[in-house]
């Protein structure tokens, strides 16, 4: 069954364009490019989702990581629109709640937002439903795994929401569980997912060696 990695995007501009990667998102990218290749890591197919933070991470990672194959695109693993979700529940202006550099206070809104989101069966206005949201990533992925080999190994750089789906997607678990592994997940933290025709497993979620050493725990970020 192919090894899935499922990688969320650097760090953004958290107060401003947040469809952006720092330049400590940056190094992030690039530290772990480094460690793929000290593993000796050779990917069959690489894709990121079509945002700016996403495809950035991707390309700084593959700079350090030579002979991987092209890297491809896929909207599927666009993250849900953060911003017609929290305006849907009059939960705030996404970036002004960003502009105010008060972490804490976006990510209880989006948290709150996420739930009342995830209750709703129809769509809000504009936007894609909670469960279409789902389906799309669910989609991305099996197409990210087709017509590979059992021993094949492919990297997606994509955002915390899809993660949390195809995580709890795999466990079984509910929306709320989706929701809370969303929330927790790092920048560049890596998730591994093995992923068969009739049974998918959960490896490792949201680690970070490429970030764990003595002169790095700046770069440990949430954003």
């Amino acid at each position: 069954m192919p090894h899935l990695y499922l990688v969320r995007h650097a760090q953004p501009d958290f107060t401003g364009h947040y469809d952006s990667v720092t330049a400590l998102g940056l190094q992030q990218s690039a530290w772990l490019g480094q460690h793929f290749a000290a593993r000796g890591l050779r990917f069959a197919r690489v894709v990121s989702g079509s945002l700016q933070r996403q495809v950035h991470t991707l390309e700084t990672t593959l700079q350090h990581l030579p002979g991987a194959p092209p890297r491809l695109v896929d909207p599927r693993f666009n993250e849900y629109d953060a911003a017609s979700v929290l305006s849907a529940f009059h939960l705030g202006d996404e970036g002004a709640l960003r502009a105010t550099g008060d972490r804490r206070g976006y990510f209880t809104a989006v948290r709150s937002a996420l739930q009342a989101w995830s209750q709703r069966e129809d769509a809000p206005a504009g936007m894609e439903s909670w469960r279409t949201f789902g389906e799309r990533v669910v989609a991305a992925a099996d197409a990210a795994c087709a017509e590979l080999e059992h021993s094949d190994v492919v990297l997606v750089v994509t955002s915390g929401g899809v993660i949390g789906r195809l995580v709890a997607a795999t466990l079984g678990a509910d929306a709320e569980a989706a929701i809370q592994l969303n929330l927790q997940t790092r920048n560049t933290g890596i998730t591994e997912l093995i992923r068969g025709r009739s049974v998918s497993r959960l490896v490792a979620f949201n680690s970070i060696p490429h970030l764990e050493h003595a002169d790095r725990g700046h770069a440990v970020t949430h954003s």
